[in-house]
């Protein structure tokens, strides 16, 4: 019969095995391929930052790394497949500002909680969104376009990605801080954003926020005229353009970002190797310059800078929803 002294004994050991067992499992993964769900189709710019940094850590580490692309509900089917996944990580998941971001704006009820439901690993990359009017219009600055706007309330049209989108939701946030009524320009909505660019540059539509690089020929033609950058600071492909907040809307930050999570329960040795990881390949100039195609600025951080970043997010979007109307609840 054991004594009361080997017993305490063997319980004191199990902290010290549990994590003997931890870091073994941490040297020795991964041990087969490890799946990243992009919830977006391929080659586009959410599904372009997370196969361009696990190409990198394929290349330099022999990881065997698969991703699939798993279309559907504005990214809610990939997402539940991520969170649905088991946390034993070798499922990973391509989070982005639509799934733990905008989507927030439009539902309370997504049937994930971007916070609870999912442990955050890296930001990866983020883009700035752009302020773009038809030149023919003939507006230089934001406050020459809000004015042109209420002189010209209901006859103008916006374009954007799709309903919900951040090209749409960044038109509501700009209709909203400037106290412009939400129906003071009818929003059309494509099916992508090359296709509302297309009409704007045909006079479809008047004006849009967009990513800059589809839009960028536009904009050195003279087709279109930039007004403003969503970005919390200015962009290296137009310096002298003002940011949202420099012209006096101090709450408007918008940006098209990309990170990788694991399902809640993931272990954090796992976690810890893949934010190293992702952060080597974030520093090298190639993945740097490939991001660059995407119009992505490369982040980086710690899971827990990620964290409070999806928290920040959270928060902005539900605020949008409320103030616009919206959100829906359910």
């Amino acid at each position: 019969m054991r004594t009361r002294r080997e017993i305490l004994s063997g319980f004191a050991a199990m902290p010290f095995l549990a994590a003997t067992s931890r870091t073994a499992i941490a040297q020795t993964y991964p041990e087969r391929p490890v799946r990243i769900i992009v919830p977006f189709a391929a080659g586009g710019s959410l599904d372009g930052a997370p196969r361009i940094v696990a190409q990198n850590i394929n290349t330099r580490t022999g990881w065997p790394i698969v991703i699939e692309n798993r279309v559907g509900g504005g990214g809610q089917v990939g997402t539940m497949a991520g969170k649905q996944a088991a946390p034993d990580g070798y499922t990973l998941t391509a989070i982005n500002g639509v799934s733990h971001g905008s989507a927030l704006a439009l539902r309370k009820d997504l049937g994930y909680d971007p916070v609870n439901d999912f442990v955050p690993i890296i930001l990866l990359a983020a883009a700035p969104l752009v302020l773009l009017v038809r030149s023919e219009i003939g507006v230089k600055s934001l406050d020459q376009f809000i004015d042109y706007l209420k002189k010209n309330a209901g006859k103008l049209n916006y374009g954007s990605g799709g309903v919900g989108t951040q090209h749409h939701l960044a038109v509501a946030m700009l209709f909203d801080q400037t106290r412009l009524p939400k129906d003071i320009a009818a929003h059309v909505p494509y099916q992508g954003l090359a296709l509302a660019i297309n009409d704007l540059i045909s006079g479809n539509v008047q004006f849009m926020i967009s990513s800059v690089g589809p839009a960028w020929q536009h904009v050195a033609s003279g087709k279109l005229t930039p007004l403003a950058v969503t970005s919390p600071k200015r962009i290296a492909q137009l310096k002298d353009l003002p940011t949202m907040a420099e012209l006096g809307l101090k709450d408007f930050e918008m940006l098209a970002w990309s990170g990788l999570a694991g399902p809640v329960g993931t272990p954090p040795e796992i976690v810890s190797r893949w934010n190293a990881e992702a952060n080597i390949a974030l520093k090298d100039e190639s993945v740097k310059k490939q991001l660059a195609n995407f119009d992505y600025e490369t982040y980086g951080g710690t899971p827990e800078d990620f964290r409070q970043y999806i928290l920040q997010e959270q928060k902005r979007y539900l605020k949008l929803g409320t103030s616009t109307g919206l959100l829906q609840q359910k």
